[in-house]
C-alpha cells in the first residue's frame, strides 16, 4: 500500500510540473503574439499616419490601425492634412519613416496594452512645387527642401476590440 501511494505521488507530482509548464508555454506565446501584433500594427500605422501627413493623401486609410476617437484630434494629422501643414507646398516623392520599439507589455487576458516607442523620418525626398517656386524670388535651399520632420518619443495605448487592436492614443513623453 505504501508504495502504491509513493507512485501516486511521484505521478500527482510529475503532472503537477507538466501542467504548470504547459500553462507557462501558453502564456509566452500569446504574449509572443501579442508583442508580434502591437508592433506591426505601430509600426504600419504611423507609418500610415507620416504618409498621409507628407504626401497629403488624406485619413481614409488609417481607421485600420487608429480608433476614430484619436483620428478626430490627433494634433500631427488636424495640422498636416490641413491648411496649416508644413509639407502642403512641397510634392513629397519618399520619405524613409522608422520606429523603434522600446517597450511593450500586454498581459494576454487583458485588452489594453501599452508601447514605448521612438518615431523618426530621416529623409524625406521632396521639391518644392512649380507654382510655389516661381513666386520666390531667393534660391534658398533652406525653401526649396522639405521641412525635417520631428523625433519623437511616444507611450502608445492599444485597445483590443472584437480579436483586434487599435492604437487609441499617443502620448508624447519627448521630442
Amino acid at each position: 500500500m505504501r508504495k502504491l501511494r509513493r507512485f501516486l505521488d511521484f505521478i500527482a507530482s510529475r503532472l503537477f510540473f507538466v501542467t504548470l509548464l504547459c500553462a507557462l508555454f501558453i502564456l509566452v506565446f500569446y504574449l509572443a503574439m501579442n508583442t508580434a501584433n502591437i508592433w506591426i500594427l505601430v509600426d504600419e500605422g504611423l507609418d500610415a499616419r507620416a504618409g498621409a501627413v507628407l504626401m497629403q493623401t488624406g485619413t481614409e486609410g488609417l481607421s485600420k490601425y487608429f480608433r476614430e476617437e484619436f483620428l478626430v484630434q490627433d494634433p500631427i494629422l488636424t495640422v498636416g492634412t490641413g491648411d496649416q501643414s508644413p509639407y502642403r507646398d512641397y510634392t513629397i516623392k519618399s520619405y524613409r519613416h522608422q520606429v523603434q520599439l522600446r517597450s511593450v507589455w500586454c498581459w494576454p487576458w487583458e485588452s489594453t496594452a501599452t508601447a514605448d516607442i521612438e518615431e523618426s523620418v530621416p529623409y524625406i525626398n521632396g521639391t518644392l512645387k512649380k507654382e510655389i517656386r516661381s513666386q520666390l524670388v531667393s534660391e534658398n535651399e533652406e525653401i526649396l527642401n522639405p521641412p525635417a520632420w520631428e523625433t519623437r518619443r511616444y507611450r502608445v495605448t492599444l485597445v483590443r476590440n472584437a480579436g483586434r487592436w487599435k492604437i487609441s492614443n499617443l502620448q508624447q513623453v519627448e521630442r
